[in-house]
């Protein structure tokens, strides 16, 4: 089987409301579909972050190393682009947009072979994923969607999910956007709620300076934290804090290589890394990620930038097939209105089914991906790193 052609779609999906984060606001997802055709006739789908300039990668410089290869070997593939990966000024090909065309390659391996993405990543050892309700402040939303702005309308969107998706094992607090104070009081309002055995996670995206964040997670210790995500900026900060306070501490900010890992676990600066099938430059560098992780006994849990339905679809491979991945993943899935594949996936006692067909088991809805393709034409690449509703601010860290 070889490779023949590489197309690109990008495409914008709005979100239910404007979500909040400590750099701005996610008024949608933007991620490029990826499809690689083969000379069998089969056609690998995939999926990665951004819109135009990843699709001008994945159409030309991804498509000129890759055509005429054969997908079944992913190592020579992974070589190739390599360089371009291990040169952090090197920015031609960034891992994201190599990972979208080698998850189509996973895809259109496993239905050459008639098996399941996790099949070919070792074995499907769970056929279910547990998730927790990420959550964010917001702004109000068409059609009457109330604001998150305080404790209790967090609370109350969260009981909402529970009441549509089935009890989740915890919730992921998106915070960095209301002073520190007040965001304290909706991880304790919280653990108030739901008692110790609920898993809470809590993630400021480094908008907090190194003294505030000693001075609140101190004060967030009693409240039995799964781990704290960014609180501060850069390898040096997170370790100052880290050996102040007992939370764990997870990143996707500060570690986002493999050279990363070894100067932050020297420096005390993390426990935990939040990998990313697309970031981390794919399914099979991802499974690398896993091997380093147990043996520097690091903890790992999936990190989530808004993905669409394939990608999602690869991330519930990827987990049943790894059982060191024992922490629940967030998404951003239940914010997002819709998507383009063909049959949506649904939170189910606050997991999701691993998709069992051949491949990743999802396939391309046509007249969605015309849809919002055509939403994206009109309304370009969603900015996450700037809020219209406050044109004067600008995101400087750290914020508190």
């Amino acid at each position: 089987m070889k490779i023949t052609d590489i197309k690109a779609t990008p495409v914008t999906i709005p979100m239910e409301a404007p979500l909040r984060w400590s750099m701005g606001i996610e008024t949608g997802t933007t991620r490029t579909i990826v499809e690689v055709h083969t000379d069998e006739g089969i056609v690998g789908i995939g999926e990665t972050y951004g819109g135009d300039s990843t699709a001008s990668v994945v159409t030309n410089q991804c498509k000129a190393i890759m055509k005429g290869l054969d997908p079944m070997e992913m190592g020579k593939i992974i070589a190739r682009f390599g360089p371009y990966f291990e040169i952090p000024y090197e920015t031609s090909i960034p891992p994201h947009a190599f990972a979208g065309v080698e998850m189509a390659c996973w895809d259109a391996l496993g239905k050459k072979l008639d098996r399941p993405v996790a099949s070919l990543l070792g074995g499907m050892q769970r056929s279910e994923i547990d998730f927790i309700s990420y959550l964010f402040y917001r702004y109000e939303g068409k059609k009457g969607i109330p604001p998150i702005d305080s404790p209790k309308s967090m609370l109350k969107y969260h009981q909402r999910l529970d009441d549509e998706g089935g009890k989740f094992l915890g919730a992921k607090i998106k915070g960095g956007v209301f002073p520190p104070e007040d965001e304290l009081e909706t991880v304790k309002l919280f653990r108030e709620t739901y008692g110790n055995r609920f898993l809470l996670r809590f993630d400021p995206n480094a908008a907090w300076s190194v003294e505030t964040s000693i001075r609140m997670l101190k004060q967030m210790e009693q409240y039995n934290l799964e781990f704290v995500e960014d609180p501060t900026q850069y390898i040096e900060g997170m370790a100052r804090v880290r050996k102040e306070v007992s939370i764990p501490f997870s990143t996707n900010m500060c570690v986002i290589w493999f050279n990363q890992i070894v100067p932050a676990v020297r420096l005390g600066a993390i426990d935990m890394i939040q990998e990313d099938l697309h970031f981390w430059g794919g399914l099979a560098l991802n499974r690398k990620l896993v091997g380093v992780a147990e043996t520097m006994q690091l903890g790992l849990a999936i990190h989530s930038d808004r993905e669409l339905g394939i990608s999602t679809a690869a991330v519930l491979h990827f987990v049943s097939a790894h059982t060191y991945l024992t922490h629940p993943i967030d998404s951003h899935y239940h914010h997002q209105l819709d998507d383009i594949i063909t049959e949506p996936f649904q939170y189910k006692n606050g997991r999701m089914k691993v998709p069992k067909g051949p491949g990743l088991g999802v396939e391309i809805d046509r007249k969605k991906l015309e849809k919002y393709h055509k939403a994206y034409r009109e309304q370009g690449d969603v900015n996450e790193f700037y809020d219209a509703r406050r044109p004067n601010w600008v995101p400087t860290m750290p914020q508190f």
